[in-house]
């Protein structure tokens, strides 16, 4: 949320600058462009100039200020144009009205006044002798500068205030967005918990009535295991080496339960990379393969493999999978969970796929790193 106010704050300070230096641009220029031409500054001249920039600035803030938040970004498009017409229009007329009221003293007395013009050598340069401005058929009447100067100035302001309202518009919608992911991704991982802990807690309970003193070492292997659960599983990525104890410690814990007909191998890297996964993101498929995967009345099997190829990991279970069992459904809470999890965290950019082939059940996921 700071980050989304510091990135309007920045938007505002840039808007607010390239403005800012905008007028202070052009009325700093007709100093400058009299210093070059004469090498000296006739103020009467310079005020002439600016005189003609005040009915620019009023429309300029009547439009920033007023049509634009107020009518054009409340959706009334055919206001704000209408509205535009006339304020253009009433500054034109109270231009050309307070020039004949106020008649303005130029720098060659017999020189006459056309309309608002930018300034030029005539005006703000050295006088030029003989001159005599001649109206002929291609004289512009006096009010046909300020009208398109306006126009367009309205058009570039607009344009901005539009630019950077899509821009803000773009940025909350990513937020908003990325909150969204977010919070899906904490549902999500936060389903985890009471799953696995139900089906531990069951496993326990079984050890309870044959083996106390494996049911209390079951105990103390899941507080560590909560412990993962409670403090290292947050929205951050953890290292991969604490995510291979958690699996390891899960499949200790899931050993006290079964008999020697069950075979288990665990293959995980002894000296893994330094980096980092999401957390618990194989914990589904792991439960599933343990809980699907073993039999009390036939041999059963869960292979577990965690590889680390140049710029992809691969974690693939194979687990038995026998005939009663065959029917549970492969689009179960478990998987449909990590695929979500899978599509929010890498989009398109991942492999996850399961099978079943004869009494054989694979998980296989393949992310990047």
């Amino acid at each position: 949320m700071n980050k989304k106010i510091l990135n309007k704050q920045w938007s505002s300070f840039f808007e607010s600058t390239f403005i800012s230096l905008f007028w202070i641009l052009l009325f700093v220029l007709p100093l400058f462009y009299q210093w070059i031409n004469s090498h000296t500054i006739r103020w009467n001249a310079i005020f002439s100039v600016w005189i003609d920039y005040l009915p620019l600035l009023v429309i300029f803030c009547i439009n920033r200020f007023v049509l634009t938040p107020f009518l054009l970004f409340k959706n009334k498009k055919f206001l704000y144009i209408l509205s535009v017409i006339i304020v253009i229009g009433l500054t034109v007329i109270g231009s050309i009205s307070l020039r004949k009221e106020v008649p303005s003293q130029n720098v060659n007395p017999p020189q006459k006044r056309v309309g608002l013009q930018f300034p030029n050598s005539n005006k703000l340069g050295k006088p030029q002798r003989g001159f005599e401005p001649q109206a002929g058929a291609g004289t512009y009447p006096p009010y046909v500068n300020l009208i398109l100067l306006s126009i367009l100035l309205v058009g570039f302001d607009t344009g901005m205030k539009i630019s950077v309202k899509w821009a803000e518009t773009q940025q909350q919608k990513a937020e908003v967005e990325k909150e969204s992911i977010k919070n899906e991704l904490a549902f999500l991982r936060n389903q985890v918990s009471p799953h696995f802990l139900m089906n531990t807690l069951n496993n326990i309970h079984a050890l309870v009535d044959f083996d106390t003193k494996e049911a209390k070492r079951s105990i103390g292997k899941l507080s560590v295991l909560m412990r993962h659960l409670l403090y290292e599983s947050s929205d951050k990525p953890i290292p991969l080496s604490k995510e291979i104890k958690f699996i390891e410690s899960y499949v200790e814990l899931m050993k006290l339960r079964f008999h020697e007909d069950v075979t288990i191998e665990l293959n995980l890297p002894e000296n893994p990379p330094n980096i980092s996964i999401p957390t618990l993101l194989f914990t589904n498929i792991l439960e599933n393969a343990f809980k699907y995967g073993i039999s009390y009345e036939q041999k059963s099997f869960v292979y577990i493999n965690l590889c680390i190829h140049e710029n992809e990991l691969e974690f693939k279970i194979e687990n038995s999978l026998h005939k009663k069992l065959k029917s549970v459904e492969k689009s179960g809470i478990g998987i449909e969970n990590t695929e979500k999890r899978l599509r929010l965290l890498y989009q398109d950019d991942y492999v996850f796929t399961y099978t079943v082939h004869e009494n054989v059940y694979l998980s296989t996921i393949k992310i990047p790193i």
